[in-house]
């Protein structure tokens, strides 16, 4: 008996939690998940918004390499910090510096675009705030490696295999591009594999 009410009390604690949770938001919110860097390109822009409708914020930009390292070259953010007003929206830069030339001119390069929202410092005591920060890929795609009509009729996707070995599979990308896997469907009848 003593062990049925323990448990109610518990099932109570944990619902009421639940109902009463706030869900974090992001008040600086991104236009995009990935970025694509043409190479023919000197810079690309980010449409950043301030979602939150009653309080500016700072939105404060900085690249990394693919090793998580903040870097100042080959792409710089500009500008590095920035205040956005409530429901407004602006525009972030990445621009290429001259060392771009000394990546490989023949493969896609990987970079981290990292975005990080700061809140306005609350005029409350005991307080809690939390500055959300968002982080995707970049990748540097060199002018060499653009699709031509040639390529048109022999798309890179197809030349990625999958392979079984034992329990897992193997992918095979000899292509030059990054390629991200969501998911891969299979079939027992043989079928060619579908990517989604």
């Amino acid at each position: 008996m003593m062990l049925l009410k323990r448990s109610c009390i518990v099932a109570t604690t944990l619902l009421m939690g639940m109902a009463f949770t706030h869900q974090a938001v992001a008040a600086i919110a991104l236009d995009r998940t990935r970025v694509i860097f043409n190479g023919a390109e000197k810079s690309i822009s980010l449409n950043v918004s301030n979602q939150n409708k009653d309080l500016p914020y700072l939105a404060q930009g900085w690249m990394e390499n693919e090793n998580g390292e903040r870097i100042e070259s080959p792409l710089i953010v500009l500008p590095p910090i920035q205040r956005i007003e409530p429901g407004d929206k602006s525009q972030i830069k990445v621009q290429s510096l001259p060392d771009i030339a000394k990546l490989p001119q023949d493969r896609e390069s990987v970079f981290y675009f990292n975005l990080r929202e700061i809140p306005p410092r609350s005029n409350k005591p005991n307080v809690l705030q939390i500055a959300l920060q968002t982080r995707i890929k970049l990748f540097y795609r060199p002018a060499s490696i653009y699709a031509s009509q040639t390529d048109l009729t022999n798309p890179w996707q197809e030349q990625i295999t999958l392979t079984k070995k034992g329990d897992r599979f193997e992918v095979n990308n000899p292509t030059p591009y990054y390629v991200t896997l969501v998911d891969g469907l299979t079939s027992l009848k043989g079928k060619k594999l579908g990517w989604l």
